[in-house]
């Protein structure tokens, strides 16, 4: 029957997997916290003209849309909280000095490709850092990242860098071939770029050395080499460096550190560094950041930003932790003891109540009791 159907790309979480996942969460949002960031709360739908005009990588196609039936407007079922933290500390935390950080939890919702399986609302926790300069903000999501990662025992993270002015300054230097050389660079396709820029001079070979500038601190090293003939792309190359150096200093394995000069998503959206937080065990990002100093100006208020988002779910696929049903720290069987259970929960214990002994044996199978009252 309908009624007992779900629509497509959507699903139920088992009580077993959703204590790992609240667990999970709750960690995150700790370590976040222990950061000094403040929980906000957002509206789960939000205005269509607003996303289109502020959201990173829009598309019609990637929303669930629908009309409010009162205005007539087109509302969106909220696809990504950035443009929601940024009008929030635009228009509502003048008040506050500077720098703010602001933290928050919830489901995105997003139209999915039901061919890949996969569904259409993720949980994320994630921060926001507001008018701190680059290094330190920028340095702060890593190490919160790190940190994050260490509670949970999940080792083997690998930590992949782009940055935005450093790609756009490429393209730039790519001149009319701009738009070849990107989808080559995308695709690391290196026999095509090398065909695409023979010449012997500075611009040409640093073109043709990008495809192939995939690695850690020696990559960098590499590539503060051949930009220096280009004061933007040096610079550029000088804060990756002096970035890593810092998170080394810090404690972050630097052979955990990557930077992908071929990085190029969202150059219209992002200011300076991106990254994702990458695990062997899955193809997916267990998080992600970057700078969009020009974002809360779509709101009004000029600042520095930086932020990023944890994507509960995908931890969860590299966390090894068993899965258990939550602990109950009673059994309390019998009427007679319906007493004795407001007694021990004064007490700040978990009760169970069953009414029936021979209910029993079969709630001891199914539950996770540490003790019993019968």
């Amino acid at each position: 029957m309908v009624r007992n159907m779900m629509p497509n790309s959507a699903g139920n979480i088992a009580p077993g997997r959703a204590v790992k996942m609240n667990r999970i969460e709750r960690t995150i949002k700790e370590v976040v916290q222990s950061y000094g960031y403040m929980d906000i709360f957002l509206p789960i739908y939000e205005y269509y003209d607003m996303l289109k005009d502020t959201m990173h990588n829009f598309r019609d196609e990637n929303i669930i849309r629908f009309i409010d039936r009162n205005t007539g407007k087109s509302l969106v079922l909220r696809p990504d909280f950035t443009p929601q933290v940024a009008r929030y500390f635009a228009n509502y935390m003048s008040d506050f000095p500077l720098p703010i950080r602001l933290s928050y939890n919830g489901r995105v919702f997003r139209n999915v490709d039901l061919d890949k399986g996969v569904k259409s609302e993720k949980l994320q926790v994630g921060a926001e850092l507001f008018g701190n300069s680059q290094l330190e903000a920028d340095t702060e999501m890593l190490l919160m990242a790190r940190r994050v990662f260490d509670k949970l025992n999940i080792d083997g993270c690998k930590y992949v860098f782009g940055h935005s002015g450093f790609t756009r300054r490429a393209l730039e230097l790519a001149g009319k071939d701009k738009d070849e050389y990107h989808k080559h660079l995308d695709a690391k396709n290196i026999t095509a770029v090398a065909n695409l820029f023979t010449g012997d001079n500075d611009p040409e070979k640093f073109l043709r050395h990008l495809p192939k500038a995939f690695g850690g601190v020696e990559t960098v090293e590499k590539l503060a080499e051949v930009s220096r003939f280009d004061k933007e792309l040096a610079e550029c190359v000088d804060y990756i460096s002096t970035l890593f150096k810092r998170l080394i200093s810090l404690g972050i394995d630097a052979k955990s550190l990557v930077f992908d000069a071929s990085e190029s998503a969202g150059l219209e959206y992002y200011t300076g560094i991106t990254f994702s937080v990458l695990h062997a065990k899955i193809g997916e990002s267990l998080a992600v950041g970057g700078r969009y100093d020009n974002l809360t100006e779509n709101f009004g208020r000029k600042a520095f930003a930086c932020g990023m988002v944890f994507f509960v779910e995908e931890i969860y696929s590299v966390d090894e932790t068993d899965i258990s049903l939550k602990e109950i720290d009673w059994l309390v069987v019998g009427r007679e003891n319906l007493g004795r259970c407001e007694e021990l929960r004064d007490k700040g214990f978990s009760v169970f109540f069953a009414e029936d002994a021979a209910e029993k044996s079969e709630l001891e199978t199914s539950y996770n009791f540490l003790n019993t009252l019968s």
